[in-house]
């Protein structure tokens, strides 16, 4: 009760005639809305008839079959006797130039050949008759979609005009049709005899050639039988032939190497005569070989018992010499790393970014002329700062750098590089340049340069030491790694001396042993010699029995060889043969089909002549006989009569339309509400009063102008219009439904986001437009809108009042307004979080940013 004192106060503040006013507007707003836009579509269609559609008919009358045709007249008639359009009826110019002026909205144009080409089935050639309707969207492109709506009555009449004509001419050769039907059965009938006839010869024939292919084919078996065996009787004089020409290249070999035998053994038994000679005078040089073996072996022992102790001292005194050189290059690196420790980072930095740099542009020279890389060699030499930039610069603009695996380190360098004391400077002085004339800032500036020259100097010394003393180290580590292979040498030296000094005594050992081998020797060689000469005169009895074999093996090869080219031209002979039996076979094959197609193709002409003469003769009884050509004409043109109802009509166009048009005009009241009336007072806010009723007491005010502007705009519209809906008191209470939710909606908007909530609810009115389906069905629109169809509230509002104004289930009705009342519910919690949230003052509360 208390909400409903707070809402009072609010309407009771309009006191002034101005302000009472603006509250009378604001009840006409959907009246305005949906009252006027609804007043001037409500029945569009209702006058169709007045708008002017030319009608040009250029048609001329043919005549077929004694009868005179004239399409286009018919089709004119059709036209006057339902006058869908403003038909006017004038000539092609005249309508050429109303098009074109805007005094017609479309051209029909009947062509000269109309009736000729709707009738030329009947000369046997039928063609598809034209007709032209001409459109300019420039004048009103809603008469286009007209004219689309009346298209299917339009094709209609100008098919009924177009059959009829055909008919007219088709009926005019029925007797035409009879006679010749008459003709034909009497000549079915004498086709019928004759194919029978021919039936009784093609049978005999196919018998004939039957036993023909028997005979044939039994012929073709008994010389593929002997073609089998000339080929078996080839294959194996062919192997026999390659078995004696393989005896033959053995026989052969055989000679040759019984021959290579005796040529090898002849010398062989001169080479035995002089192994013994040579025998025996070797046993006569190691008797004297003997006494020499043991004078060497005393003379090497003296040379080793004096060299190898003199190796031995020289493999131990190497490690000594080594160390010393170690011990060297170890001072002369310490000079250098000390000489560098107090060189300064930044040239060690600078050395890294160089090397960086010189690797880039030896994989790519093309670097160097580069404007980054100047850029970084610029900042190296003066230290100005941005060396960092410049190095991920240079990286950036060639990839050949940004590869590289020291560009890390090469960025840690220049980070640090960066943060030096001469490139603080630098950079000070780069971002505030009146630095550059105080005196004692360039002082410090010059001090600090020079330090660092110094330090390049030094840096550049202590490279050039290192470098001499990486030499040295290089050197000694050298000769560190021949030491071990020296001492190796000397060790291997003496191990030799040793060796040979007991290879020698082993020599001379041996040299007793030789001399009484070769002895033994010297009996067996005289051995040898007298078994060659056996071995020769056996080999050369195996040649003279090698030969006499060759020459007969080569006379059966020579027989074997006539005896094969005989079967091979029996096998061809027996092959063309079997190709001409098998040739006389396949064409006594195909003439015994021939026969046989022949005779069932006589078969099928004996029963399709019978079928063709009973056909013939039934035909003759059923061509019918048309007493009024024109009549007949007429209903063939038009013969079925399509009735159309509809369960719940709403027979004018903005009936159909109302309830899309009422959502918007309820909608549109929220948002222009707000215009007039406050969200919330500041009063209420800072009431003692509960978020709860603050949020009604701010809410009923705009419920109770809604509710008044629904049931003036429902009034207007039953009265002025005839709307009267099928269920009226269902019709305002969604009325008075809708603009509650719709009102909420805005509401909580417009308290929640001030100026911008408005455009938030005009955003919300456009897309409820095209996805509530309230002009055209769901399924035609775009994917996004169908998608969201389900969720705008304005869908739960267009669909039950459709059903209370032109009717409809009330279950839908129902369970629609429970989703709406499920929307207000909504809308009405969230106005109360949105006050309870206002209630809290800061800043921007106080001082917003926009504000209408």
């Amino acid at each position: 009760m208390r909400a409903l004192r707070l809402a009072a106060y609010e309407l009771l503040r309009f006191r002034t005639p101005m302000q009472r006013a603006g509250l009378g507007f604001l009840l006409l707003v959907p009246l305005l809305y949906g009252g006027i836009y609804l007043w001037s579509n409500w029945d569009p269609y209702s006058k169709i008839d007045q708008v002017p559609v030319a009608v040009v008919d250029q048609d001329e009358p043919v005549e077929v079959n004694d009868r005179t045709i004239h399409a286009g007249d018919d089709f004119v008639a059709e036209l006057k006797r339902e006058p869908l359009l403003g038909w006017r009826f004038t000539t092609a110019p005249e309508a050429a130039d109303g098009l074109r002026d805007g005094r017609y909205y479309a051209v029909i144009t009947v062509p000269r050949d109309f009736s000729a080409k709707l009738t030329s089935g009947a000369t046997g050639s039928p063609q598809r008759a034209a007709m032209e309707i001409r459109l300019d969207d420039a004048n009103n492109f809603l008469v286009g979609i007209m004219a689309e709506t009346i298209q299917s009555e339009l094709q209609r009449q100008i098919s009924a005009a177009a059959v009829s004509a055909y008919f007219q001419a088709a009926f005019g050769q029925l007797d035409e049709l009879h006679q010749g039907i008459t003709e034909a059965a009497g000549g079915a009938g004498k086709l019928r005899d004759g194919l029978g006839r021919a039936k009784d010869g093609s049978s005999r024939l196919a018998t004939g050639l039957e036993q023909a292919k028997t005979g044939t084919a039994a012929l073709s078996g008994g010389l593929g039988q002997a073609k089998t065996g000339s080929a078996a009787l080839v294959d194996g004089l062919e192997q026999a032939r390659t078995g004696t020409s393989a005896l033959t290249g053995g026989l052969g070999q055989a000679k040759t190497g019984s021959a290579a035998l005796v040529d090898g053994l002849e010398p062989a038994d001169q080479g035995a005569g002089t192994l013994a000679n040579g025998l025996a005078a070797l046993q006569r040089g190691t008797a004297q070989l003997a006494p020499g073996a043991a004078q060497v072996s005393q003379g090497v022992h003296r040379v080793t018992g004096t060299a190898v102790p003199l190796l031995d001292r020289a493999s131990r005194a190497l490690p000594d010499l080594t160390a010393l050189a170690a011990a060297l290059t170890t001072e002369a690196a310490g000079v250098t790393a000390t000489t560098a420790a107090v060189a300064d980072r930044a040239v060690h930095d600078t050395r890294v970014i160089r090397r960086w740099m010189r690797g880039a542009v030896a994989a790519r020279p093309a670097i160097a002329g580069s404007v980054e890389y100047r850029a970084l060699d610029a900042s190296l030499t003066w230290v100005d700062g941005h060396t960092e930039t410049r190095v991920w610069a240079l990286a950036n603009a060639f990839p050949e750098a940004a590869d590289r695996r020291d560009l890390p380190a090469a960025v840690t360098s220049a980070r640090r590089l960066d943060r030096t004391l001469l490139a603080r400077l630098n950079l000070l002085a780069e971002r505030y340049p009146v630095l550059r004339d105080d005196p004692l800032f360039r002082e410090a500036l010059e001090i600090t340069e020079l330090v660092a020259e110094g330090v390049r100097r030094v840096a550049r010394r202590a490279d050039r030491a290192d470098a001499v003393a990486q030499r040295i180290a290089a050197d000694v580590g050298r000769f560190q790694r021949r030491v071990p292979g020296l001492r190796e040498r000397l060790a291997k030296a003496s191990r030799d001396l040793r060796t040979l000094d007991r290879g020698a005594a082993r020599v001379a050992a041996g040299a007793r042993r030789l001399d009484a081998g070769a002895t033994r020797l010297a009996g067996g060689a005289d051995q040898l010699h007298s078994g060659t000469a056996l071995l020769l005169t056996g080999a050369r009895r195996l040649d003279a029995g090698n030969a006499e074999l060759l020459a007969g093996a080569r006379a059966l090869d020579a027989g074997g060889g006539k005896l094969l080219a005989g079967a091979r031209e029996l096998d061809a002979g027996n092959a063309k043969l079997l190709a001409g039996a098998r040739q006389v076979d396949g064409g006594a094959g195909e003439l015994l089909s021939g026969a046989r197609e022949l005779d069932s193709g006589n078969a099928e002409l004996l029963g399709g002549s019978k079928d063709l003469a009973s056909g013939l003769k039934s035909a003759e009884d059923r061509v019918p006989t048309v007493e009024d050509p024109a009549d007949t004409a007429e209903k063939l043109a038009n013969p079925v009569d399509v009735r159309t109802t509809n369960a719940h009509p709403a027979k004018y166009y903005g009936r159909g339309l109302a309830p899309f048009f009422i959502a918007i005009a309820l909608w549109v009241f929220g948002i222009v509400a707000f215009l007039m009336l406050r969200p919330v007072s500041g009063r209420l806010l800072a009431s003692r009063a509960s978020s709860v009723t603050v949020a009604f007491a701010a809410w009923l005010p705009v419920l109770f102008m809604g509710a008044l502007a629904a049931l003036v705009l429902f009034g207007v519209l039953t009265v002025a219009l005839g709307l009267n809906a099928v269920n009226a008191a269902g019709t305002v209470l969604l009325m008075l439904l809708g603009v509650a939710a719709f009102s909420a909606i805005v509401h909580v908007l417009r308290l929640a986001f001030g100026a911008v909530g408005d455009a938030l609810a005009l955003v919300m009115l456009m897309v409820q437009l095209v996805s509530c389906g309230g002009l055209y069905p769901v399924e035609t629109l775009p994917q996004p809108f169908r998608a969201i169809h389900d969720v705008v509230p304005m869908t739960y509002f267009v669909a039950p009042m459709r059903a209370t104004i032109s009717g409809g289930q009330t279950s839908h009705v129902v369970a629609d307004a429970l989703v709406l009342t499920g929307y207000l519910a909504g809308a009405l919690a969230l106005l109360v979080l949105a006050v309870h949230l206002q209630r809290r003052w800061s800043m921007a509360r106080l001082k917003p940013e926009l504000e209408l």
